[in-house]
């Protein structure tokens, strides 16, 4: 019996040995990818070629309907077309991950549960799923199945109607299915557990970027120039897909209480959504040219913002852990950011950034002033927020995924 016993923790070891070394083939199958805007895209191209240099094979299966265009990755990518109704792209995705992750060691789901799961029921491989946010809340606001300004932290608790409660349903489920769960932020890794996942499968593991700033782009003045700014003006940016969650209305009511003590203040708005008409009606109450909409652009224009600003805002009813906003610590912009959970992972207020109340544009305008005003005390804490930021290298955000992939592989083999 104990030779028995030994004989089986040598094969054991073995198998730890050999999954802790071997390169890894590695399906990525998400809803979204570049060149769409948004932190996952960034994040999955970037994680991709990382996990290519280290010597694992990767491909990825996403949506797409770019007829003609061709885009050079070190991967293969697969897109499915978006323009197919939802129900044919259902059945398209979950036929490409089928037929693609047969070769696959780990499936590496990101927010995109339901048709890898289907998948998964034939492939039976191990299934990684990334989770940043919580999409029946997502969906929920986006379809007025719940109030645009529902709080995420009341939606985990409460009960709604039976569309509500079926998406939700469908969403525990495919995450209960995963072997391994990871998370941005201890705040989204508490509201998962929450869909009845075991908290031994959720692995935090923060999300981390590069400077944007940091290849040669042009000064200030410059960038100002680029992007049709006043060049004494105090620019406030803020980045993020317009939706209503994304708080941008906070912002724009915030705008003529701050223009009362900086006349001059301009607010810069990088993005598109659903939610521009609404937006623009609300602008058009403001003083003329003080807020301005860039639309969706290339993240080089997004870098070009950030050396414009004078200061960065992300007023937000939810983050899981804002890319953009670790994108504008890493520059060495001051940032002013709501007081919601993923924030709070990042900022700590008064000591490498600012925070304000969910909605309260008078709170808003009065921490954008301080940073304005003081110019020496916006320095000081975005020299805080930089470092910080610099110690999340992306070498152990790598480590860090790749040992919940090779857990994920041992807990099936």
């Amino acid at each position: 019996m104990n030779s028995m016993r030994g004989s089986e923790r040598t094969r054991h070891s073995s198998l730890e040995s050999s999954l802790s070394s071997a390169p890894l083939r590695i399906l990525i199958a998400s809803g979204t990818f570049h060149p769409d805007a948004g932190g996952p895209p960034t994040y999955l191209l970037g994680l991709g070629r990382e996990l290519v240099a280290r010597g694992h094979a990767v491909r990825v299966v996403t949506y797409g309907d770019e007829p003609g265009v061709r885009r050079r990755y070190p991967y293969p990518v697969t897109r499915v077309p978006r323009r197919a109704a939802v129900p044919s792209r259902l059945v398209l995705f979950a036929r490409e991950v089928a037929r693609q992750g047969r070769r696959a060691d780990v499936l590496y789901v990101n927010d995109y549960g339901l048709p890898a799961m289907v998948a998964n029921v034939v492939l039976r491989k191990p299934l990684v799923m990334k989770v940043v946010g919580d999409f029946a809340w997502e969906y929920s606001v986006r379809h007025g199945l719940v109030p645009p300004d529902e709080p995420i932290e009341r939606f985990q608790a409460r009960r709604y109607g039976p569309k509500v409660e079926a998406v939700r349903l469908m969403q525990a489920t495919y995450a209960r299915r995963a072997d391994r769960i990871v998370v941005p932020s201890p705040f989204v890794g508490d509201y998962v557990a929450g869909w009845g996942v075991d908290r031994a499968t959720i692995h935090v593991v923060y999300n981390t970027v590069a400077d944007p700033t940091a290849r040669p782009i042009e000064d200030r003045a410059s960038a100002r120039a680029a992007l049709g700014l006043p060049t004494a003006a105090d620019v406030i940016l803020t980045v993020a897909r317009l939706v209503p969650w994304k708080g941008i209305d906070t912002l724009i009511r915030a705008l003529p209480l701050i223009r009362e003590r900086r006349p001059s203040a301009v607010l810069l708005i990088v993005g598109d959504g659903p939610d521009r008409a609404r937006l623009d009606g609300l602008a058009a109450d403001a003083p003329p040219s003080s807020v301005r909409f860039a639309g969706e652009r290339p993240h080089a224009d997004a870098a070009r913002a950030l050396v414009a600003a004078d200061a960065f805002a992300l007023c937000s009813g939810y983050e899981g852990l804002s890319h953009v906003l670790l994108e504008a610590m890493a520059a060495g912009v001051p940032v002013v950011a709501s007081d919601i959970g993923g924030n709070r992972a990042l900022v700590r207020d008064g000591e490498n950034g600012l925070l304000a109340p969910v909605g309260d544009a008078e709170a808003t305008a009065g921490a954008l002033v301080r940073l304005l005003d003081d110019r020496d005390e916006a320095a000081r804490l975005a020299g805080v927020a930089r470092a910080e930021v610099r110690e999340r290298t992306g070498g152990r955000m790598l480590d860090e995924t790749l040992a919940v992939f090779r857990a994920a592989i041992e807990t099936r083999a």
